[in-house]
């Protein structure tokens, strides 16, 4: 009888696991299942006139040594159209571009594209066309609603022999910004997010991102933030996302909420200062606290509740949904005395920022001196974990504390060609320069004005972070940058804005 419940047991455990085994198979099948094909009968004509593959050609400067192109690359990318002779796609996509083709569903021919615009703040851009037959065969699609929480869409590419692919996807978080409002989705696309298009009944609803396959997620742009691109780029002058403007602090402390004087009803962050000429400024005051923006009540940590994506950042309301020169009221608290404040919302145009975003492929400003081969600073730069890669980090995180008309741009060196005339200066590298024969470097025009005037009959170089002083001597830097372009092989000593390309 014991045999026989033994046999029993064991007969169970065997089915149980092997019905386990089983169940574990299917789930991997279903997971490493090839994308759904869309079939020429069902799949809806407007998507085969939309959906495009994007052959870029790229080529961008070496950083270390800007005078030479690096070498040329090849990248695919998917784009939409989404209006007359206008493909929507990924800004990183088109970095540092120098040939555009475009791929139709179902066909091995490409045909010239050109950049209409790009911005990368957003992260979007807009390639154009002018062959006849793309004209005719292109046809864009409309835009939708926004998604939300659990809704359901599919994300359509076309895949490898342009053929079309679907995905399904499903929202599960949203994220904003001041760059716009991104929504995190389960996707069963475990292709890198460079462009595909998500799609609800046939119409536009974002565009995907990124992926992460191990875990079956991905994000994508939401139709808010392309509208607001879209619309933003037909209009008569591209205005763009606002600038940064004013600082503020979370109250989640009892103590902070009492001394800014806050009831129990009444929530908000408050503003520590505002930067002079910015957003803000003139009219909100260090001390005031933000209890709403735009219609929307704030909490202490500085969020709202949006009506369709949950709690957001209040920096989507001042930048993200907004473009420059917009208005927008504020209610605050000021000493104890609740009011309402309208303000604008002010841009920041590129020669005003202390650190850019980068040149987009075009040729960085440099200049090679006496073996020092100097850089600007932009969001871009690789910095090393040297003493000056720290302090370039630390310029690129505060690079908006700065007053617009006092902005310095830093000057750095990315490293020095070895030379006679540098020797014990071989292993600097990422360091800010601080002045140049005593005259403070504030961008690369202070750079050419401060060799002007040498400290008698020297060159004297000071550094951010560093006690030692380069010093070469005036009459000798002529032919000191001579005998290292020669042993380097630098083609061109200097480009600066301005200068023949």
């Amino acid at each position: 009888m014991l045999r026989l419940l033994s046999r029993r047991v064991l007969t169970r455990r065997v089915l149980t696991r092997r019905g386990l085994a089983a169940v574990v198979m299917a789930a991997l099948v279903l997971l490493s299942a090839p994308p759904l094909q869309a079939k020429d009968d069902d799949l809806a004509p407007k998507l085969r006139g939309a959906l495009v593959r994007l052959h870029v050609t790229s080529q961008s400067y070496e950083t270390s040594a800007p005078w030479k192109l690096g070498r040329d690359y090849t990248r695919t990318a998917r784009g939409v159209v989404v209006g007359p002779g206008q493909i929507l796609c990924k800004s990183s996509t088109v970095s540092s571009q120098r040939m555009i083709e475009i791929g139709l569903a179902n066909s091995a021919r490409r045909y010239p594209g050109k950049l209409l615009h790009v911005d990368r703040d957003i992260g979007l851009a807009l390639v154009g066309y002018d062959d006849e037959h793309l004209k005719k065969s292109l046809a864009p699609l409309p835009l939708g609603e926004p998604v939300k929480l659990d809704d359901e869409f599919e994300i359509h590419q076309l895949g490898r022999d342009n053929i079309p692919e679907r995905y399904n996807a499903r929202v599960i978080r949203a994220s904003a910004s001041s760059s716009g409002l991104d929504l995190l989705l389960k996707t069963t696309c475990s292709d890198s997010g460079d462009g595909q298009v998500a799609l609800k009944d046939g119409k536009v609803v974002g565009l995907l991102t990124s992926t992460y396959g191990s875990r079956q997620q991905g994000t994508i742009l939401s139709i808010e933030t392309l509208r607001q691109y879209l619309d933003d780029f037909n209009s008569k002058a591209y205005r763009g996302r606002p600038g940064p403007g004013f600082w503020t602090h979370q109250l989640l402390r009892e103590d902070l909420r009492t001394y800014y004087g806050l009831a129990e009803n009444q929530h908000g962050i408050a503003v520590s200062r505002t930067g002079p000429g910015r957003t803000g400024d003139g009219v909100l005051e260090p001390g005031d606290v933000i209890l709403g923006l735009d219609g929307y009540d704030l909490d202490d940590e500085g969020k709202f509740v949006h009506e369709l994506h949950g709690r957001l950042s209040s920096s989507y309301l001042t930048s993200g949904r907004r473009h420059a020169g917009d208005r927008i009221k504020a209610k605050i608290l000021r000493k104890g005395v609740e009011t309402e404040v309208e303000f604008e919302l002010k841009g920041e145009k590129p020669d005003e920022k202390r650190v850019p975003l980068g040149w987009g492929g075009a040729r960085p400003q440099f200049m090679m001196v006496g073996g020092l081969v100097l850089l600007e600073l932009t969001s871009n730069s690789g910095v090393s974990r040297s003493s000056g890669g720290v302090l370039l980090r630390r310029f690129r995180e505060r690079a908006h504390w700065d007053p617009p008309g006092k902005r310095r741009r830093v000057i750095y060196v990315d490293r020095i060609l070895q030379d006679k005339s540098n020797k014990g200066f071989e292993r600097i590298r990422h360091q800010p320069i601080k002045t140049i024969n005593g005259i403070e470097i504030l961008d690369f025009k202070s750079v050419p004005k401060a060799l002007a005037t040498p400290e008698g009959a020297y060159h004297v170089f000071r550094f951010d972070g560093l006690e030692s002083d380069l010093v070469i001597p005036a009459d000798e830097l002529e032919a000191i940058n001579k005998r290292i372009a020669e042993k380097y092989k630098v083609t061109r000593l200097r480009f600066l804005r301005g200068d023949d390309d």
